[in-house]
């Protein structure tokens, strides 16, 4: 992965001295990342800490079913896969007109 880099500055929580707190969200992309915390300032201690954090994608089924913006698609779905059962049904039952008004079948022939 590439490493991308945030820097952003720790904000004291109010009523609670002595706690700070930043809030982020990850990167929108799969794999490992380590979120590093080096806090440096001349005349005081030094924060060090680094934690391996997992992320994943949502799962197939975290998305809804059905796409409200997509029924144009839906609709042209159906309807080609309706318009070739149609064809395929007349196709199949086609007439055969021209042999049954001789009275001739097609092996005499």
């Amino acid at each position: 992965m590439l490493d991308p880099h945030l820097r952003t500055a720790l904000l004291p929580v109010d009523d609670q001295p002595g706690l700070y707190r930043v809030g982020f969200r990850v990167p929108d992309r799969h794999g490992v990342f380590k979120f590093v915390l080096d806090y440096r300032r001349r005349g005081w201690t030094t924060l060090k800490t680094a934690t391996t954090v997992p992320v994943v994608p949502p799962r197939h089924d975290g998305y809804p079913r059905f796409l409200s913006a997509a029924w144009p698609y839906y609709a042209g779905a159906i309807s080609t896969s309706v318009g070739f059962l149609v064809f395929a049904t007349l196709w199949l039952a086609g007439d055969d007109g021209v042999l049954r008004k001789t009275g001739k079948s097609a092996k005499t022939e």
